[in-house]
């Protein structure tokens, strides 16, 4: 039988926009013959959606138009246990409620970008549901949306990263000119400045003195509670390599990324710059300024694709990830971010080494049940007599989540 994956897109993000074209394109792309496609689409005000309308790009032309052309999803308590359930749409001739349908669900494909679905909240929903979801758990997710945690676990493996500088937005706030003192005091210009909880480079600018730095302080502190500021590297490149697996992860081709902005911010990835050009499945995909494979030699390759995997194992991540690297001119290789839900889920990065996109989204599915039965093996009660006694060896797993 077919498996029901409900791919899960959208959500209360700065990147809404980036993970409706992840969803789309995954959703055309999935095996047809082993995978029924349902859509779960969770719009801007935080109302979840599906139905089959919900497929193709057209209906996100104009979003206030979804509320027309798709079915409410909520949670919904059935047969003891909460799941999702499909609200019918309210018939203007009926008053009574709708009915509530149980939305069966074998596994979540998650396509959500940012806060309040690449962050740990939405897997932490399913964790609580049950149901088997693709990507890192809510601890790796957390880990990898918060660049100044991630840096921190880093540092502690002995994964290199630039220099850095962090604060709140309150320490900010109460006493800015302290914060650049001790910004200056730690880095020199240039600097970067960065929320630390948001990707898709949203709320992040270069600052060269001063002044900009202030200004970028400002910028950033709008879109989170924590600040990060970072060392510029004046010459490098940037470099990027996918990581997939959940205990033996295995590196993607890398790609080096090319731009004539002082670096890539969200206009530069996504609206200028680049052809968009169709693609098999009816979306248009960007023909980015990148090199794949990046030209890098052999010995460079293999430093960024080990330190790939360190990085993936270090924030305990699953199902495959995005880690994203600068190189200075004099050779030295940093780890600069990690993203848990890359965008079209780099399926770039793994075409170039064979596997096609079809056969990826195939691999993560099946890594996400692989991951939900090795947390099925938890116990959740015990009997402190057994434990005394050593009566729980052998017994693991007795009682499932």
């Amino acid at each position: 039988m077919k498996k029901r994956v409900a791919v899960v897109f959208g959500s209360r993000s700065v990147e809404h926009e980036v993970s409706i074209i992840t969803a789309v394109q995954a959703m055309n792309t999935l095996d047809s013959e082993r995978f029924e496609v349902i859509p779960v689409y969770v719009a801007k005000s935080g109302v979840w959606y599906t139905g089959d309308a919900l497929k193709t790009m057209d209906s996100f032309r104009n979003l206030a138009n979804v509320s027309k052309i798709a079915h409410h999803v909520i949670i919904q308590p059935f047969d003891g246990r909460s799941t999702l359930a499909v609200q019918e749409r309210r018939s203007r001739f009926l008053r009574a409620q709708p009915a509530l349908i149980p939305l069966d669900i074998d596994i979540a494909l998650l396509c959500t970008h940012g806060t309040n679905g690449e962050d740990g909240t939405l897997q932490g929903m399913f964790e609580l549901l049950g149901i088997p979801y693709t990507g890192a758990g809510v601890t790796g997710s957390a880990l990898g949306m918060d660049k100044i945690l991630q840096k921190q676990m880093y540092v502690s493996r002995g994964i290199p990263v630039v220099p850095y500088v962090w604060f709140t937005r309150k320490a900010w706030t109460d006493a800015p000119d302290k914060c650049i003192d001790d910004i200056e005091r730690q880095l020199v210009y240039p600097v970067f400045v960065k929320p630390a909880n948001l990707g898709s480079s949203v709320g992040i600018t270069r600052a060269a003195d001063r002044a900009s730095l202030r200004t970028a302080l400002d910028v950033a502190s709008h879109f989170d509670r924590k600040l990060l500021v970072e060392q510029a590297i004046v010459e490098h490149r940037e470099v990027n390599c996918a990581v997939m697996g959940n205990e033996t992860p295995v590196a993607s081709a890398c790609e080096e990324v090319f731009s004539t902005h002082t670096f890539l911010d969200y206009d530069a990835k996504y609206k200028v710059g680049y052809k968009a050009t169709p693609g098999t499945d009816g979306t248009h995909r960007k023909a980015e300024a990148r090199k794949v494979p990046a030209d890098l030699g052999d010995d460079l390759t293999q430093r960024i694709q080990q330190l790939a995997c360190q990085a993936f194992t270090a924030l305990d991540c699953r199902g495959v990830a995005r880690v994203d690297f600068l190189i200075g001119a004099s050779g030295d290789v940093y780890v600069n971010e990690i993203n848990t839900i890359p965008g079209a889920l780099a399926f770039y990065l793994w075409e170039a080494i064979g596997i096609q996109y079809r056969d990826l989204l195939t691999r993560l599915l099946d890594l996400a049940c692989e991951a939900f039965e090795d947390r099925r093996s938890n116990i959740v009660s015990y009997d402190i007599s057994d434990l005394l006694t050593g009566g729980l060896q052998g017994k693991s797993g007795t009682k499932h989540i």
